[in-house]
């Protein structure tokens, strides 16, 4: 009797994990199908009002650049501990487990700690930049942190990735140097120090009055050096500062410049890159770009191009943090509003804030909070919020509401049987997503059900007059 009923319970209280057919997923999975039909709701983003004077684009390029630039301006130091270092707790909590998936050794966690020499932050403050494209972590390590033995791929220890070029702040070191500690205008946390360079002054003025920048119209662009040396792949939200045609690089580079002046003038555009001179400071190279693989920064807001550059990341792979270079949720939403002038902080409730018209929608019913969307979000717009995930809101298809999002996967309950759906990329679905795979007593919610609130970012861009902070 006792087998029988450990057998009974496993059958019907176990989680599955299988490739279910999910009838989201045979929706459009272009977003440019979803202009036509995202005429409902107040804020329409296909209305006369699309965003596109070019004093409103100057204004957010302006607010934008003045964040981007603002580690080497006016950043203050983050003095709170608690806040700097919160993956402590988790870490006092619980050793995690490890790239074998075995329990991390108290050992190893202990030493981890004692290498950031918290006792002695803030310690530096610096001047510098990425120098290639390199992960943000909450600890000095490149090892993994999981939560459980199923803990792939959200590894705790993973902030976010950040692309060469990006202007940071470091405020401290490991014991052994290797990491240091950084503050962006969008993120913070430990990077590799042969990531980075300190910048001198003299190249800080140069570059922060430069006028003109320019962004890939694409993902993992190719890029090269005058010398034909590989640079960097250029990725959809990246910025790169443009070198005037009629201005060249600062003195000590003039020189390097001159013998390739007639290789030069067969190159349309070409932009500042970063590499490390052997004292460990940034030196700028030329990088040579095509010209219809870039587009001037920032773009017109509108639906079509909003469209169009989700179209360009959609069926790419999930990334938690920016692991393996990929995108989670908020870094697909980040980039693609970061083409439009708009420089998002990392995290999705950060996001869902950014813009300080977070509506409440927690206490509605589901078919009401997507009748709430449905009435007053501006497609192509709005972010829609749920703890730990953030979505971008399309419009209305067949009387339900559409969104664009980089998930991992999301469960659902039948017959008693907890079922894990592996989606694992950026999709355009419905906010009732699995919805046929949910039984009539399941206690699993869909994401209609988890969203908290929604943030009308078009709303933002109509009021920029100064810059927000990010970080």
């Amino acid at each position: 009797m006792r087998y029988f009923v450990l057998a009974f319970l496993f059958l019907f209280t176990s989680c599955v994990n299988k490739n279910f057919t999910l009838k989201d997923l045979s929706l459009s999975q272009n977003a440019s199908n979803y202009l036509a039909n995202s005429q409902n709701g107040s804020n329409n983003g296909n209305s006369g009002n699309n965003i596109d004077p070019q004093a409103l684009r100057e204004s957010l390029k302006e607010s934008y650049l003045k964040a981007w630039y603002s580690p080497w301006q006016d950043m203050e130091v983050k003095r709170n501990k608690k806040e700097v270092f919160w993956i402590l707790k988790e870490m006092n909590r619980s050793t995690g487990y490890g790239e074998d998936l075995k329990p991390n050794a108290k050992a190893f966690n202990d030493a981890l700690i004692k290498s950031m020499d918290i006792v002695h932050y803030p310690s530096a403050k610096i001047k510098a930049v990425v120098v290639r494209d390199s992960d943000v972590r909450a600890v000095p390590t490149n090892k993994p942190y999981y939560r459980s033995q199923k803990g792939y791929p959200f590894d705790r220890y993973q902030n976010s990735l950040i692309f060469q070029g990006t202007p940071v702040l470091i405020t401290h070191f490991n014991t052994d140097k290797t990491y240091a500690h950084i503050q962006s205008s969008f993120v913070y946390g430990w990077i590799k120090v042969s990531d980075l360079a300190y910048m001198r002054d003299k190249d800080i003025k140069f570059l922060t009055q430069l006028k003109n920048y320019v962004m890939p119209i694409r993902d993992k662009i190719p890029l090269y050096t005058e010398y034909g040396n590989f640079y960097t792949q250029a990725r959809v939200g990246e910025l790169f500062p443009i070198i005037p045609k009629d201005q060249n690089l600062p003195k000590r580079e003039k020189q390097g410049e001159q013998k390739k002046q007639k290789k030069q003038e067969k190159e349309s555009l070409k932009v500042y890159g970063f590499l490390k001179d052997s004292q460990g400071y940034a030196t700028l190279q030329s990088v040579i770009l095509n010209e219809k693989d870039f587009f001037v920064f920032p773009k017109a807001f509108n639906g079509e191009n909003m469209a169009y550059f989700i179209n360009t990341m959609l069926g790419q792979k999930y990334g938690w943090g920016g692991t393996l270079g990929n995108r989670d949720c908020s870094a697909f939403t980040r980039d693609s509003f970061a083409n439009f002038g708009i420089l998002l902080p990392r995290n999705s409730y950060a996001q869902s804030r950014y813009a300080n018209n977070y509506v409440d929608l927690s206490s509605m019913k589901a078919k009401e909070k997507e009748d709430y969307i449905l009435k007053n979000a501006t497609p192509f717009g709005t972010l829609l919020y749920l703890k730990g995930h953030i979505m971008l809101y399309l419009g209305e298809r067949d009387h339900q509401a559409i969104v664009a999002h980089s998930i991992w996967s999301l469960q659902t309950q039948k017959h008693f049987k907890t079922l894990i759906h592996n989606i694992g990329g950026v999709v355009i679905t419905s906010l009732w997503l699995a919805r046929e795979h949910n039984g009539a007593f399941s206690k699993k919610k869909l994401l209609i059900d988890r969203v908290l609130g929604m943030s009308d970012l078009k709303d933002l861009m109509l009021k920029t007059s100064s810059p927000l902070n990010a970080n």
